[in-house]
């Protein structure tokens, strides 16, 4: 793999303002790789289906019209692939809208981020099931530091979020996690934590509870020696911000939810052969990456999960009681049936609700005056 990395400033320069010529994209080093990349390098089928999804995102559309000012316009429509720039930023948007009415009001919640030792990292790519294990562990170090803190057992509630990769591409799985300042008692009583939280502690609990969960999938020996290794335990980070508001809250966590691994805005050029990006480093320093085409792509779709695995998981008191799975399979032939019943268009002209009337594989000539011939036929 060709890689070159230069470290500078973050003062000195911003690389986004150097690609304002050209507007480049993750989905155009696709289009022009995939087909090779597909046959010789034998990619997951979930892979396959999340790229093809984003390559044919916006490539069909409905024809909308409404009758109060004769307006005809066009809707695209999204692929929702975990890739794809457009549709990961809008699921995101709509996730955290629905998560600011699920979380307790009136409650502190805090930001925690529990990292994993570099020799977990293989294991866990190869395993994709372990990444719900760290999930779990990170759960069960919370609950139990806040139950010993607090003197009593405390159910505290949790949304944690899977995230598999780092700000490089480098497949490097963690866990952020938006925790209550507390938790409640057998009673149903808040009770709060304070502000003090014991950071030796919390890491030595973490190495404690993913070792241990980790027993049963990895080798006795790596385990043993992964404990010995890191005696101080592994980094569970808490930010030290109090996040009071429900909407900062779900804003706060959306950022780690379905977003692509690497945005547009970070491509600074491609020549049909490497991609040179830039990442920010922990210390806010800005570092430049070249990659050859193939191995930008191995890096982007390899953080793509198993089908119906799930990133984002609820504990303690926001855990789910009832899990519901619900399967959908939508025909391209139903979809234009159902959808005036789930969405409604509004007119850019006079904001009056548009028909749908009809579909198209992909986006017809701008020209009305052919739109019409269309509906006509």
């Amino acid at each position: 793999m060709l890689t070159l990395c230069v470290v500078i400033q973050a003062t000195q320069i911003n690389p986004v303002k150097e690609n304002n010529k050209t507007f480049l994209s993750v989905k155009q080093v696709f289009q022009d790789h995939w087909f090779d990349y597909k046959r010789t390098r034998n990619p997951r089928k979930v892979e396959i289906e999340e790229v093809e999804k984003m390559l044919s995102c916006k490539q069909s559309c409905f024809v909308c019209y409404c009758k109060n000012c004769n307006n005809y316009q066009f809707v695209l429509l999204g692929c929702n692939s975990r890739i794809c720039s457009c549709c990961g930023k809008r699921y995101t948007d709509q996730w955290a809208d629905r998560l600011a009415n699920k979380v307790a009001k009136n409650i502190v919640h805090r930001h925690f981020t529990f990292s994993l030792p570099i020799e977990l990292r293989e294991p866990i790519r190869q395993n994709r099931y372990l990444q719900k294990v760290i999930s779990d562990s990170a759960y069960q170090t919370i609950k139990k530091m806040f139950s010993h803190s607090l003197k009593r057992k405390v159910i505290p509630g949790v949304i944690g979020v899977v995230h598999p990769f780092g700000k490089s591409l480098i497949f490097n799985p963690h866990v952020h996690c938006i925790v209550t300042e507390g938790g409640y008692d057998n009673q149903g009583k808040f009770i709060s934590l304070g502000k003090y939280i014991s950071y030796d502690a919390f890491h030595k609990k973490w190495k404690y509870e993913v070792l241990n969960a980790l027993k049963k999938y990895l080798p006795k020996e790596f385990i043993d020696f992964l404990f010995d290794k890191y005696p101080n335990g592994f980094v569970a980070y808490l930010k030290p911000e109090r996040i009071l508001s429900s909407k900062r809250l779900a804003q706060y966590i959306g950022r780690y939810v379905r977003h692509p691994a690497i945005a547009n805005s970070r491509i600074i050029s491609y020549n049909r052969e490497a991609v040179k990006f830039y990442y920010k480093d922990h210390q806010e320093q800005i570092h430049y990456k070249i990659m050859l085409a193939d191995e930008y792509i191995s890096d982007i779709i390899q953080h793509i999960p198993d089908k119906n695995f799930r990133l984002v998981r609820y504990y303690g008191v926001y855990s789910r009681r009832k899990k519901r799975v619900i399967y959908q399979s939508i025909i391209r032939q139903k979809i234009l049936i159902n959808f005036n019943r789930k969405r409604e268009f509004y007119c850019s002209k006079c904001n009056e609700v548009m028909d749908i009337v009809m579909f198209c594989d992909k986006p017809p000539d701008k020209d009305m005056s052919k739109i019409s011939n269309w509906i006509e036929m």
